[in-house]
């Protein structure tokens, strides 16, 4: 009879999650994960599969955690513009400066691992390709209600304003300061919903 797996499965995740994020995935050796999650080698192969495996697994959390606050706010049905104001003050522009360094765990994945690694760099993709839908939806919301502009389809709304919010956490990354990233994304939020700071 199999051993049952003597170590709280969220919380090695959430450990492995730290190390993932903080030096992305190349860096990360195998024994600074286990040491991380405190679990030796033959509970994660157990668990995860491999490195891999346990790495797929940390971006789901991690998804799942956007959807929950990301998804949650653009899913504002009687006011999708404030929704969309929203993502980038409480998702963005609030985190500490020790978070902003850090960066977005999918986009960095993407970067680093798209030219050697292009399953885990897709599956990174695919998380989010469920954010830009979010957009998307809130923005037909948003016209729909007359926040937006309809001089622009939501479609291509939805792709702008997550492109804004995938290249301001790469200048999150890169140490740009909370006003400047502020005044890159103000301008964007003004054209597309004119009347936002008017209501």
């Amino acid at each position: 009879m199999a051993r049952p797996l003597q170590f709280e499965r969220q919380k090695a995740i959430d450990a492995a999650m730290r190390v993932f994020w903080q030096q992305g995935y190349s860096a990360s050796s195998l024994q600074q994960l286990l040491n991380a999650m405190q679990i030796n080698r033959g509970s994660l192969y157990a668990a995860f599969g491999d490195k891999a495996g346990l790495f797929t697994e940390v971006i789901d959390n991690y998804q799942n955690r956007i959807q929950a606050v990301v998804i949650g706010l653009l899913s504002n049905e009687l006011d999708p513009a404030k929704g969309i104001k929203d993502v980038f003050e409480l998702t963005l522009l609030a985190l500490t400066k020790d978070s902003l360094a850090l960066g977005c765990l999918l986009v960095n994945t993407i970067n680093e691992l798209s030219p050697i690694d292009s399953d885990l760099a897709n599956h990174a993709a695919k998380k989010l390709d469920a954010v830009e839908q979010a957009f998307i939806t809130a923005c037909k919301r948003a016209q729909t209600l007359n926040q937006m502009t309809t001089e622009i389809t939501p479609e291509s709304a939805g792709k702008m304003l997550m492109t804004s919010m995938i290249g301001l956490r790469v200048q999150s990354r890169r140490g740009v300061e909370i006003s400047d990233l502020r005044q890159s994304i103000t301008p964007l939020l003004n054209m597309l919903m004119p009347t936002l700071d008017k209501r």
